[in-house]
């Protein structure tokens, strides 16, 4: 166990080092927006789905911290967990053959919803452009 807390401090360690202030709020930004997923659990699967590929990132940035010691690297684990999410999200939520839509008179808490469900989905796809772009630079070794 002391092993996975000392890969756990040389990560926080590796991020501190390697992100610039600007990269630092938007891994905020992307936090808030997926743990936001809380308020909406109990009502809808789409916010338990992200709760859930939340911890299943978490847990996969950690192993590809172990296995390349590269934090650019961690677009890898957001192109396997975060496509499909965006994928289920559109077509669950967002495309007008969602199998989950906002009624004709919607409460405040279904329109927080959607609005949270566009903020995630709008994250998602921000954040796989830098993330090709990092796995790119890597892999040609720009970083």
């Amino acid at each position: 166990m002391s092993n996975l807390a000392e890969e756990f401090h040389a990560l926080n360690a590796m991020m501190e080092a390697e992100t610039s202030q600007a990269v630092k709020y938007w891994m905020n930004w992307m936090m808030l927006v997926f743990v936001a997923s809380i308020l909406f659990v109990w009502k809808y699967k789409p916010a338990r789905t992200v709760l859930l590929v939340l911890v299943g990132t978490m847990i996969g940035a950690m192993i590809a911290w172990m296995a390349f010691k590269n934090v650019h690297l961690f677009g890898i684990v957001h192109l396997v967990l975060w496509l499909p999410l965006a994928i289920y999200l559109w077509k669950n939520v967002l495309s007008k053959s969602a199998k989950i839509t906002v009624s004709e008179n919607p409460s405040a808490y279904d329109r927080a919803f959607y609005f949270w469900v566009c903020l995630v989905f709008l994250t998602i796809l921000i954040s796989l452009v830098f993330d090709v772009r990092d796995i790119f630079l890597v892999l040609t070794g720009g970083k």
